[in-house]
């Protein structure tokens, strides 16, 4: 079977027709979600037996592959084959690092065995089972280096296969950031112990957060919904890389952001842009950025889940939190108030709510104090799960609850955060060791 690249103005009918009789006609695609408004702007790929148009494609700018469909007469005789194959080849012309599908579910494996990786769980989309699925290209680090590098403080390289990871380097600290996610890794101050912990048995892995550094809870903290992965979706995909630059002081700041499609619909149908703009130098600066870009305003819940790096978790005591009320997980959600220091002899998971003021570790194991600043929130979580719980954590080796402090900034619980539309929400997490403030 034969695949010509065509365009939408000169093989509209053919393009259509296919669509129609497999997504309209056959699988009760309703006709305002197939036709989506974008088929000018995309590359379309039509399979023929012999002259006769059998399937089709399309391939967007931003590396969206979709509307792959095969007349049910010619299933099985090498059409998607050939279709995915063209897909792949004009992504790799177009210099593309970075691919994405919505596969139903029963294709799924069709689609692995040309490398793509499932992300996240099954959703509905028109009625139909799909899975989100993501494909980095061997050019993916290169072609980010390329764009974004900066000579000597910045560059890109791949952890694992599919998962890219920037390193900057100043004359103040060293970091680490994973593309998917946005998952800042490391941060560590020149001639300073690492401050944030990554567990030894991470699992790098396409489709996988990474136990450890500062995971992003979006657009939801805490449980999904029956169906629907624990803090949100975003953690857990590739982000895109939307600019790099030096700021004051020998700083250097990467801006990443991703906005809704098909499948974050399915999960939570609402219109959104959020970046995450990391700053870092002396101190580390992350501000999670939520924009509504559609007509109706939508209520989230978010958080920096930063993991500390500390000497000792039972040496350890975390202050600022003094004569607040908290929500105790480990205890129901029962309401208490803190008096004196937070410290740790066991399972701790509590939510403080109605603060704003800064905490600070005092890591008695490595002799310093972290502070976490922060803004745009009005809850802090504290959680250490502690020997048992552990346990059940297959990425996390034993013993290492004892090295490890998360002080989160979010908004959680009691503190939900309404976004207008046209509006945005900044919530931002400040973190320095004690002296550099």
């Amino acid at each position: 079977m034969q695949v010509q690249v065509v365009t939408w103005a000169s093989h509209a009918a053919e393009l259509g027709s296919i669509r129609r009789h497999v997504f309209i006609d056959e699988q009760n695609v309703p006709e305002a979600l197939e036709w989506d408004g974008l088929d000018h702007r995309a590359f379309h790929f039509l399979v023929y037996a012999g002259t006769l148009p059998v399937g089709c494609a399309r391939l967007l700018a931003d590396g969206h592959i979709g509307r792959m469909a095969v007349l049910q007469d010619f299933r099985g005789q090498g059409a998607g084959r050939a279709l995915l194959a063209a897909v792949l080849q004009t992504a790799r012309q177009q210099t593309l690092s970075w691919l994405y599908l919505n596969a139903q579910t029963h294709a799924a494996g069709f689609y692995a065995r040309s490398g793509f990786q499932p992300v996240g769980a099954e959703f509905p989309d028109a009625g139909i089972p799909h899975l989100r699925m993501e494909l980095v290209m061997e050019n993916h680090s290169s072609a980010l280096n390329t764009r974004f590098g900066l000579a000597g403080k910045l560059h890109f390289v791949d952890a694992a296969a599919g998962v890219p990871v920037v390193e900057i380097i100043t004359a103040h600290a060293s970091a680490r950031i994973a593309v998917q996610g946005a998952q800042v890794l490391e941060w560590q101050p020149t001639g300073q112990q690492p401050v944030l912990w990554v567990s030894r048995a991470a699992v790098y892995q396409t489709g996988k957060g990474v136990r450890g550094g500062v995971p992003v809870c979006w657009p939801w903290f805490g449980a999904g919904a029956e169906g629907k992965p624990a803090h949100g979706f975003v953690r857990t995909r590739l982000w895109e890389v939307r600019e790099t630059g030096q700021g004051v002081a020998d700083s250097v700041f990467i801006r990443f952001g991703m906005k809704d499609d098909e499948s974050t619909r399915a999960l939570w149908d609402h219109a959104f842009d959020v970046e995450l703009i990391v700053t870092m130098g002396a101190a580390l600066k992350m501000e999670l950025v939520t924009r509504n870009t559609g007509a109706a305003p939508f209520e989230i819940t978010q958080g920096l889940h930063t993991y500390f790096r500390v000497g000792a978790i039972a040496s350890t005591q975390v202050t600022g939190l003094e004569d607040t009320v908290y929500l105790d997980k480990v205890l129901g959600f029962a309401r208490a108030t803190q008096h004196g220091a937070v410290t740790f002899d066991g399972e701790t998971d509590r939510v403080y709510v109605n603060t704003t003021s800064d905490c600070v570790i005092d890591d008695a194991g490595f002799k310093r104090k972290i502070r976490v600043a922060k803004s745009g929130s009005t809850s802090t979580v504290v959680w250490n799960p502690w020997i048992e719980k552990e346990k059940g954590f297959a990425d996390m080796a034993q013993g290492e609850y004892q090295e490890m402090l998360c002080v989160e900034t979010v908004n959680a619980g009691e503190d939900r955060v309404t976004v207008a539309p046209g509006g945005e929400h900044r919530l931002v997490a400040f973190i320095a060791l004690d002296a550099a403030v």
